[in-house]
């Protein structure tokens, strides 16, 4: 995720923010006023945002003050000029509490907003640090408008007012609300990183002209689909904007690719990736004693294997541990020119690429666009993000946020940097609840007959997907666990270093998600007759591996819809396996020869087909079961229409 999301309270928090965030994260000095120390730090001041500032006189774009930010979040809600109306008030004899009164908007609250913190992906502010000035500045506001885009979005569909006993009604704030955005260049290692702080107001108005407080825990629900959102936003306007494209890469085995832009070599990721480096290793240490850790009975405390939730506590714990202290904040011109000379020195990368990083980044962008088109299928599209929902949510279980997610992550995979028509991605969760979902609602309040809290389930069964259970690993005699929970942990062995210890991890969920969505796509393929040069594009932007492409054009265009000869299949070549496998990005895997996608497509097909018979007599054996009836409609497979000839963009819906 490049958005997080953390609440502001008033007190001790707030006084943080106002002593070190809206500073470029240094340390303000003591009595130093707020736009000198933004200007010492060689930071631009803060912005207001949003809809609702015309309510309370301030306009999009102000400067933002320390007077105004006082009152709207350390003083528990109250207007921005809440000095200057009690003043008038009082000058006008009002009481001291009736003054004090008409500069509050609403009841006073301890949580008084919100801070969200927009970052793009690494190979994004790479350019942005690396480049020249033109590429920083358009690379900065493609990042603020996609920040603006992401508010409206906010605005529109996610944020509400609760009122009413135990706030069982819920408004959407008519006027929009109200955010105060901040600047910052720098991660805390030093390492360029782009990012801004939206520190967004809890409080709107609503249509009778009271004031109320934004239900914070919506916010908190729906920031997976604002990340989405955000990601798929700023590249789109980067890309379009330098001429460039994005391509899949994976990060973590078993985990969800990242979009980055092609061209720009990984090693520049991981030349910025000290304080990552720092926390894996950290993580692994943290991983060892989760699995070794015994009670004073000398039975293991925890699980022998470390799950994903697990990973994500003890992943925070490690980010802790390993926080460097901040330090002084300097320019960004002088932060450039370190930036590069560091880069230079220590990354590995050809000086010539990086001086000319943006000419190599075009350079993939032309060879990918020329081979990957950006035809969108919502059926197809559709059956995706049902499948990747239904098995990466525990129990099945999901919400309208969750598609809406992974269907803008599906589009920032398909169209590879380009933008795409508005309400494309509703167009998709709209499809998969219709065809391909069930709603299991069961509302007890006002809340549950939301539309965005109506719970479904998939239609289809996947009970043919591998289960999900812990691998059995056989424990290491010479790595026994201490005997005594307060005994440190055992020390690793001579010339062994972190990341190598054998922790026992349960299976990653995506990669049965990627699984699932393949199975429910063949069984839609076998219903139609689907051939051609248009289904091969789509069944390559969806294919399990992201980094497989689709096979060379054939030399001659006008038989490209013809089947192929039936014909004794050849065994799959492991070595194109290997290579796709091993391929980081898009331009590596276009090294691939013909031949070998072709065997590599031979297997898969053979692949499909075993799958496609164990779904078929799975499917036999829930009809026949009467313990748990299935409406007649539910195993429907839904068919989408059939695909004209392949017209590039023209072909997408």
């Amino acid at each position: 995720m490049t958005v997080d999301i953390r609440v502001i309270r008033a007190g001790q928090m707030y006084r943080y923010y106002l002593r070190e965030t809206v500073v470029g994260d240094g340390r303000r000095p003591a009595r130093t006023p707020l736009r000198e120390a933004q200007e010492q730090a060689g930071i631009p001041a803060g912005r207001w945002m949003g809809r609702g500032l015309a309510v309370l006189g301030l306009t999009p774009g102000e400067e933002v003050t320390e007077a105004q930010l006082r009152n709207l979040f350390g003083e528990r809600g109250r207007h921005p000029y809440a000095d200057r109306i009690e003043a008038d008030r009082l000058a006008k004899g009002d009481s001291p509490k009736k003054a004090f009164k008409a500069g509050a908007l609403g009841r006073r609250v301890m949580v008084t907003g919100v801070d969200f913190v927009f970052r793009p992906q690494p190979t994004i502010y790479l350019l942005w640090a690396l480049g020249d000035e033109e590429t920083r500045r358009v690379i900065e506001a493609a990042h603020e408008r996609a920040i603006e885009r992401v508010l409206e979005w906010i605005e529109d569909e996610v944020a509400v007012i609760r009122y009413g006993k135990d706030g069982i009604y819920r408004v959407r704030p008519p006027g929009g609300l109200v955010a105060a955005r901040f600047r910052h260049y720098e991660a805390r290692s030093g390492m360029p990183l782009l990012h801004d702080h939206l520190l967004l107001s809890v409080k709107g108005q609503r249509l009778d002209g009271k004031w109320g407080s934004i239900h914070t825990l919506a916010l908190h629900e729906n920031t997976v689909a604002a990340s989405a959102l955000y990601n798929e936003i700023v590249a789109a306007e980067v890309c379009e904007a330098l001429g460039l494209a994005t391509e899949p890469r994976t990060v973590t085995p078993g985990r969800r690719p990242v979009m980055e832009i092609a061209g720009v070599p990984h090693e520049l990721i991981r030349w910025t990736s000290r304080r990552s480096d720092q926390i894996a290793a950290c993580l692994e240490d943290l991983e060892h004693e989760y699995v070794t850790a015994v009670d004073d009975d000398g039975e293991l405390k925890f699980l022998p294997v470390v799950s994903e939730r697990a990973r994500a506590k003890l992943n925070q714990m490690a980010a802790r541990k390993t926080r460097p202290p901040k330090h002084k904040t300097r320019p960004l011109a002088q932060l450039r020119k370190e930036w590069k000379e560091s880069a230079i020195r220590t990354s590995g990368v050809a000086v010539d690429v990086i001086n000319s990083l943006l000419e190599y980044a075009r350079a993939a962008a032309v060879a990918i666009r020329a081979r990957v088109a950006a035809v969108v299928d919502i059926a197809l599209a559709a059956v995706d993000v049902a499948a990747t929902v239904f098995v990466m949510d525990e129990g099945g279980r999901f919400h309208r946020r969750h598609l809406l997610a992974e269907a803008r992550r599906h589009l920032a995979f398909v169209l590879r940097g380009r933008r795409r028509d508005p309400g494309l991605d509703d167009q998709i969760v709209a499809a998969a609840i219709s065809s391909h979902c069930l709603d299991i609602s069961e509302p007890k309040t006002v809340r549950g007959l939301e539309a965005g809290y109506r719970l479904y389930t998939a239609r289809w069964s996947l009970s043919d997907l591998p289960a999900r259970r812990p691998p059995t690993t056989v424990p290491d005699p010479d790595r026994q666990p201490p005997a005594d929970p307060g005994e440190p942990a055992e020390p690793r062995p001579p010339g062994q270093d972190a990341g190598e210890w054998e922790i026992p991890r349960v299976p990653l969920q995506y990669e049965r998600a990627v699984l699932a969505g393949a199975v429910v796509r063949e069984k839609l393929r076998t219903a139609t007759a689907v051939r051609g040069r248009a289904y091969d594009v789509v069944a390559h932007q969806q294919a399990a591996m992201p980094e497989q492409l689709l096979a060379p054009q054939s030399a001659d265009p006008e038989h490209d819809d013809q089947e192929q000869e039936p014909g004794r299949r050849e065994a799959m070549d492991l070595t194109a396996l290997r290579a796709l496998r091993e391929s980081r990005t898009d331009v590596e895997a276009l090294d691939l020869t013909a031949e070998r996608l072709r065997h590599l497509g031979e297997a898969f097909t053979a692949a499909a087909d075993r799958a496609r018979t164990t779904m078929n007599r799975y499917a036999r054996r829930d009809d026949a079961d009467t313990t748990h009836p299935v409406r007649e409609d539910d195993q429907q497979a839904h068919h989408p229409q059939q695909p004209g000839p392949h017209r590039g963009r023209e072909a997408g819906h």
